[in-house]
């Protein structure tokens, strides 16, 4: 893993360079773009339309399930400029907004169902992500389960690519369909953490340290994707 220490200022714009180095180098074979939600929308402003067309497709690694457009990841990146202009550039999606009285159970078959349909028809495709870390150390849609590793091995790191599960009080928005650890090391070929603010200074910490697990710090999964970069303004912690 490759780790850049940026000043806060300059974080976004140094991520979002390196994506767009990785959307150029690719742009002739199959590219799927995998976004996370919250702070890494920014990113989306500062992509390079232009490295896009008919092979590319784009969804979000993980899901709020609601139907509240406001809420569902998906439906909230329909509202930016980038997706609008992906749809001019010829980009296929992967929609994760629940349709009209969708169980949480049939959008993750639907989303698993696809991601597969990808790979399948794309073998030489390139998995392109960007990835987050939750103040308590989540990542994608993975929550901390420190008090029951088996229920965080059944969720996470089985078979399926995609999981549900209601997170409950860990999280305020607790159904979730989310990519899974197994898809995340299996499945992402090109990965960018991007890390930004004090606050997530001691749970970077944790995720170097061998005093945490996986189920403790779901955001270890980062250090076992092969061709990572984790760009951040906060220098490690890992007391």
């Amino acid at each position: 893993m490759k780790i850049k220490y940026f000043k806060t200022s300059d974080l976004l714009l140094e991520t979002t360079t390196k994506l767009n180095f990785l959307f150029e180098k690719f742009h002739n074979r199959p590219i799927l773009f995998m976004t996370s939600g919250g702070s890494a929308f920014k990113m989306l402003d500062y992509i390079n339309i232009n490295n896009f067309n008919e092979k590319t497709t784009i969804t979000v690694l993980d899901e709020r399930f609601s139907n509240d457009p406001t809420i569902n990841n998906f439906a909230q990146l329909t509202t930016t400029c980038f997706y609008q202009d992906s749809k001019k550039a010829g980009c296929s999606f992967i929609d994760t907004r629940v349709k009209n009285n969708e169980k949480i159970e049939e959008l993750t078959k639907r989303f698993e169902r696809s991601l597969k349909n990808w790979r399948r028809t794309n073998n030489n495709g390139v998995i392109i992500a960007t990835l987050g870390i939750g103040p308590d150390g989540h990542c994608a849609g993975i929550m901390p389960y420190p008090d029951d590793l088996l229920l965080f091995k059944h969720l996470f790191e089985g078979e399926a690519w995609v999981s549900c599960y209601d997170a409950k009080n860990k999280n305020p928005y607790p159904l979730r369909v989310t990519t899974t650890i197994t898809f995340i090391k299996q499945q992402i070929n090109f990965a960018l953490c991007y890390v930004a603010g004090e606050e997530k200074k001691h749970v970077l910490g944790k995720v170097f340290s061998h005093r945490f697990k996986l189920n403790e710090v779901p955001a270890k999964v980062i250090t076992e994707i092969k061709n990572i970069e984790l760009f951040t303004d906060s220098k490690l912690d890992k007391k």
